[in-house]
């Protein structure tokens, strides 16, 4: 009898316990999803994470590939129109523009080391040419001084300019004082007695007929001229004032960015004397108003538009007068 009852109860409790193991586990299985789903989703989320991470290191590799290209762009057209500021300084003048009652010398100095300064009174832009600075320069009438300063080498500054007005009464009608060498006659030697020859190096007076600029002027253009005054051989009218001529233009360059001025440079061509023509030698350049970056081309706001900035394009007026020189001997029974 007792051992018939020991079966049933471990049956009993042994059914018992797997109902319960099987209730406990159904119990679990809930929570087991929520862990699992929870899981999943983080594991998602890590995902998306590293895409965007991916994605945006493509990103900022692009940007910097493109970066690169502009640097590459800005370069190119910098070497083509962007202008480079000029290596010398400027050179200062110790006399400030303006109206004055008197005569009055002015002093040129320039801080670069080595620098040479060439300078011009009758409007025409500097250049290499012109006269060299050796001392101060005596301004008896309205002159307009213009100043450049040279480092062998290297390159030139800007055109340092000034404008002086003097209106003194025992100077009214006169020139300036200071005249460019070339300006002297050559051959004076032979003009002591009467000429059979217009002489190489006879200095010849000529206007601009109109106005020229650099904004529309190209290479090769020919400019009309005119005689501004009788062209002497001794005392023998070989061309009178008026005399039509011409100039050609050697080189344009237009404003640029970062305040590069337009610039022309001409020389002299021939005068047509009756349908004789007289071979002239000579040439002068013309430079704008440069207006470089300065200070506030470290202003994010107004850098851009500073170094997109633009100088001021070159003007021939009409009128403008300069000195051309005849390049050969031609003889006078030639221009009858």
């Amino acid at each position: 009898m007792p051992l018939s009852i020991r079966i049933p109860l471990r049956t009993f409790f042994s059914a018992l316990i797997l109902v319960m193991s099987a209730t406990v586990v159904q119990a679990q299985d809930p929570a087991a999803d929520a862990a699992q789903q929870a899981s999943q989703q983080a594991m998602q989320a890590t995902q998306q994470a590293m895409e965007a991470s991916q994605q945006a290191m493509q990103q900022a590799q692009q940007a910097n590939a493109q970066a690169q290209q502009d640097v590459q762009i800005a370069t190119q057209n910098m070497d083509s129109s962007t202008w480079i500021p000029y290596v010398a300084l400027k050179p200062k003048f110790s006399v400030k523009p303006g109206t004055y009652s008197q005569a009055m010398t002015v002093k040129m100095t320039d801080a670069t080391r080595g620098a040479i300064i060439y300078y011009t009174t009758d409007g025409w832009t500097p250049t290499v040419n012109s006269n060299r600075y050796m001392g101060p320069v005596a301004v008896n009438s309205t002159t307009t001084l213009q100043a450049i300063a040279i480092v062998p080498y290297r390159g030139r500054s800007l055109v340092a300019s000034a404008q002086y007005v003097i209106n003194s009464p025992s100077n009214a009608g006169t020139s300036d004082s200071v005249m460019t060498p070339q300006a002297t006659s050559v051959g004076t030697a032979r003009e002591l007695g009467a000429p059979s020859e217009l002489y190489q190096g006879t200095p010849v007076e000529l206007a601009f007929a109109g106005e020229v600029s650099s904004k529309t002027a190209s290479v090769g253009d020919k400019i009309p001229v005119t005689l501004a005054s009788d062209l002497m051989a001794g005392s023998t009218v070989v061309a009178k004032a008026g005399t039509p001529g011409t100039v050609t233009i050697i080189q344009v360059d237009k404003t640029g960015r970062g305040g590069a001025p337009g610039d022309l440079v001409f020389q002299a061509d021939a005068l047509n004397v009756n349908g004789k023509i007289i071979g002239l030698r000579g040439s002068e350049e013309r430079e704008g108003e440069a207006k470089p970056p300065n200070a506030t081309a470290l202003i994010p706001v107004v850098g851009t538009f500073t170094v997109l900035k633009h100088g001021t394009d070159a003007e021939i007026l009409k009128g403008m007068a300069f000195t051309a020189y005849v390049n050969k001997d031609i003889p006078l029974a030639s221009l009858q």
